[in-house]
């Protein structure tokens, strides 16, 4: 079993027996989106001063990754 799946099921788990609540879960998220220093693409050109077209384009091109969560897409930007 990978650890991926590990991680996933030891979550499920503690979710369905309530041993995380709502908060614990949003802490997660948070600390995991941290590691990805994921932004949206808007508050990502706007913290790298360029425009939300320009980091389009770096998208398309490659340079940089996408992933989208709760129908939002976040720019993935740690390396």
């Amino acid at each position: 079993m990978s650890l991926k799946t590990t991680i996933k099921e030891h979550l499920s788990h503690r979710v369905q027996n309530s041993e995380l609540n709502n908060e614990d879960i949003v802490e997660i998220i948070s600390l995991l989106g941290s590691y990805l220093n994921a932004e949206t693409i808007s508050d990502y050109s706007k913290i790298n001063k360029i425009s939300y077209n320009g980091t389009i384009q770096r998208i398309g091109s490659g340079k940089l990754k996408t992933f989208t969560l709760f129908n939002i897409k976040f720019v993935i930007d740690n390396d």
